[in-house]
């Protein structure tokens, strides 16, 4: 009997498969932290505040529990572990951009009540075929065109909803399902791509660009921002699409899917008079959110929540809040506010500038100029990973780098426009708010998106690092 109790506990149905060694690491994570000790350079905040983190990390990535219930968790972990107090550790679920994810959800459910979807997936099925490869493919230049004059996530949200179409149709199961796993990966990562071709990509590019002229005094035309970033996505999108469908090789669509579809746009007739008012609804929004660029009272959050408000405004009846209220991803939204919580304790303890310092002074900065971008683009993409604080990490490094760049006579324009595109998003954990909309519908793992987002992470960094110095020095910036 204990024979046999003790097999069960070391085997994969046991406590000792991969759940179990989540719990096991980030127990080891915390025992290890509480007896290091402080510094000059690093408090006690300090230290727990990157141990909570990298709890956090050790939980998502095993996937011991649910994602919503790891972070707050962790959250109550910082707490006891004295990273933070009661008081502030909650601050994340406070910001303006969580309620943002939340209403923007509105777009998908108002999608799926209409034949909108079906009819712009049957007309992709005359370029395309029956090639699932080929269908991803025209996703991720949808999305990344979307992108580059929306911001990131809602771009993202947009063509996700879209995508349900043809993965009901496929009997696409979430988990199962390698269409689905690649469809839901391909799509953030098209958006985060097509965010680098304007400024008006990212809310990040606008960021870093404030830095700059604070700092120099210098700009970047909007012009010259396109001709710097769309030559990267040109380059990173079909690279990025090979190497997804790669790896995660993704099953055909059947010929009876490809029948249904098509029928299904046949029987959808012409638009009534409620998909003409939610086409206007959904056209509307993009529409508004760039004009935020210029307007600043029209920033993303107050579009999408009054937006969801007129959709539910009685006599229009877009949409309920039971419709609504079922294609929020609750749970991510919880990891979502813990996120940023616990960037926020680790900007607050003082854990950020400790692993900049030790990183700019590690002697990098003598390095080629070339290798000292690329050393620097590595370790801020996989401080971004775990610590996916992109505002604090520009307010960080951007100006050590651009006091750099002006010592040795190298534009500031390049580490600028290489950090606004680094912390728009990260291809190997789904943990910033791009990710996250579609991780949430259960397609695919923490482990899914590294294997399948560590080759083009890689394409997107070196592009990035031999591209952005030659294209600024060409152009004089």
């Amino acid at each position: 009997m204990a024979q046999e109790a003790l097999t069960k506990f070391f085997s994969k149905e046991g406590f000792l498969n991969k759940k179990g060694f989540g719990i096991v690491l980030a127990v080891a994570i915390l025992v290890i932290a509480s007896f290091v000790p402080e510094s000059p350079d690093l408090s006690h905040q300090g230290i727990m505040a990157i141990a909570s983190l990298l709890f956090a990390v050790s939980l998502w990535v095993c996937g011991t529990f649910s994602v919503g219930v790891t972070g707050i968790l962790a959250l109550v972990i910082a707490v006891v572990m004295g990273a933070t107090d009661y008081k502030a550790v909650f601050s994340g679920f406070g910001v303006s951009v969580v309620f943002y994810v939340i209403a923007i959800f509105a777009l998908p459910a108002l999608l799926l009540k209409t034949q909108w979807g079906v009819r712009l997936v049957a007309k992709l099925f005359k370029l395309t075929g029956e090639s699932s490869e080929k269908l991803i493919l025209a996703f991720m230049i949808g999305t990344c065109i979307i992108s580059t004059i929306m911001s990131d996530v809602p771009a993202a949200v947009l063509f996700m909803g879209i995508s349900y179409v043809v993965l009901k149709a496929a009997g696409a199961q979430p988990g199962k399902s390698r269409l689905g796993k690649c469809m839901m990966i391909a799509i953030p990562i098209a958006a985060v791509i097509g965010g680098v071709v304007t400024p008006a990509g990212s809310s990040f590019n606008m960021v870093a660009m404030g830095v700059l002229t604070g700092a120099t005094g210098q700009t970047i035309s909007f012009l010259n921002w396109i001709i710097v970033g769309l030559p990267i996505a040109i380059l990173c999108i079909p690279l990025c699409w090979f190497s997804i469908v790669k790896i995660l090789k993704p099953e055909q669509l059947d010929s009876s899917a490809y029948d249904s579809l098509r029928q299904a746009a046949d029987d959808a007739g012409k638009p009534t008079s409620f998909e003409v008012r939610a086409l206007v609804m959904i056209l509307a929004l993009p529409v508004l959110w760039i004009a935020g660029t210029w307007v600043p009272i029209l920033n993303v959050t107050t579009v999408a929540i009054i937006g969801l408000a007129i959709m539910m405004f009685p006599g229009f009846n877009l949409l309920t809040w039971d419709e609504f209220s079922k294609q929020v991803p609750w749970t991510i939204i919880l990891m979502m506010g813990s996120v940023l919580s616990l960037g926020n304790i680790f900007s607050a303890s003082g854990a950020d500038k400790f692993v900049t310092n030790l990183f700019m002074s590690s002697g990098v900065a003598d390095l080629n100029f070339t290798v000292f971008l690329l050393v620097t683009v590595a370790f801020i993409y996989l401080l971004h990973t775990i610590a996916p604080v992109g505002a604090a990490i520009i307010s960080l490094f951007l100006p050590i780098l651009i006091g750099i760049c002006t010592t040795l006579g190298v534009s500031p324009a390049i580490p600028t426009m290489l950090l606004a595109f680094i912390v728009a998003g990260n291809f190997l954990l789904p943990v910033n708010p791009t990710l996250i909309v579609t991780y949430g519908e259960g397609y695919y793992t923490f482990g899914d998106m590294f294997k399948a987002g560590v080759i083009p992470a890689v394409i997107f960094c070196v592009c990035m690092v031999l591209w952005v110095p030659f294209i600024c020095g060409v152009l004089g910036l």
